[in-house]
């Protein structure tokens, strides 16, 4: 069969169980499991299809219909250019959250600094900040030990970045830390369970296959602001800067947070126009 008539058939049947845009999540999936660039797919679109890749797609399409995400059926996602590892238990890097890299990058600039990555997940920011400003160095800091799991595979090989696991509900874990740095840091990254628990069961099916704890961020969405914050001025030098992402409608209070600890206030937009990075800098 050629992998046009294959590509139609697998487009109706993912049709048929998700509004999504089926199109791209096809060539997705072809492109990942035939292993060429989604923007080449139309050059081959007249080649047979292997056994082996047909049954690899058929499988991942099965995925699809029990509702898992497709980056949890590819095993990776793309992020600030790069691939992520992802896998159950990994909170999925969002393309929003490369807003908080970008302001980051800002904040860096030609300097070299000291870094923490609090709530990492995969990974993903501490892997674009480490890349991106290889003269700087970092922690990447999860509890979670699924997560950490992804983290270490996605900084393999990356010397500027340690990856620790850390509460960043626990008090303890920021004087561990400082006692352990030696320095103190210059910046503190944060993109953290933001989501107001009564909103959880809401949220779109594919989303609740993450992990409860990448999302939960207690009654009002703000837990972990709270603790960060309370608790940065362990961590952070004088002149140190907070960048946190943050959920809709949340920029307001956080940013209050922050000015009522000292800190002068950023707020950055996303892709859609929304307040999505809040960042703090120590006045």
């Amino acid at each position: 069969m050629r992998i046009s008539e294959y590509r139609q058939r697998v487009k109706e049947a993912i049709s048929s169980f998700t509004s999504d845009d089926t199109g791209a999540v096809t060539d997705i999936l072809f492109s990942e499991v035939l292993g060429i660039e989604r923007g080449t797919l139309l050059a081959v679109l007249d080649r047979e299809i292997d056994e082996k890749s047909a049954e690899i797609i058929a499988q991942a399409v099965n995925q699809l219909s029990l509702g898992f995400p497709l980056q949890y059926v590819l095993g990776s996602c793309y992020f600030y250019g790069r691939k992520i590892t992802v896998g159950s238990g990994c909170f999925i890097p969002r393309s929003d959250t490369e807003i908080l890299v970008q302001a980051a990058t800002g904040v860096i600039r030609d300097k070299s600094i000291v870094f923490a990555d609090i709530c990492a997940g995969s990974g993903c920011i501490s892997l674009a900040l480490a890349l991106e400003k290889p003269n700087s160095r970092g922690y990447s800091l999860e509890l979670s030990r699924k997560a950490i799991r992804y983290a270490e595979i996605n900084l393999v090989g990356v010397k500027n970045v340690i990856v620790k696991r850390f509460d960043a509900l626990d008090e303890e874990d920021y004087i561990s830390l400082a006692g352990q740095n030696g320095d103190r840091l210059d910046l503190i990254v944060s993109n953290p369970p933001y989501i107001p628990t009564e909103q959880i069961s809401l949220l779109d099916p594919q989303v609740q296959y993450e992990p409860e704890t990448a999302l939960d961020g207690g009654e009002d969405g703000l837990k972990f602001y709270r603790e960060i914050i309370k608790n940065a001025p362990v961590l952070l030098k004088d002149d140190g800067a907070i960048l946190f992402e943050v959920g809709i409608n949340q920029a307001e209070p956080v940013s209050g947070m922050l000015e009522l600890n000292g800190y002068s206030v950023a707020v950055f937009k996303d892709y859609g126009r929304i307040d999505r990075v809040v960042l703090g800098k120590r006045c």
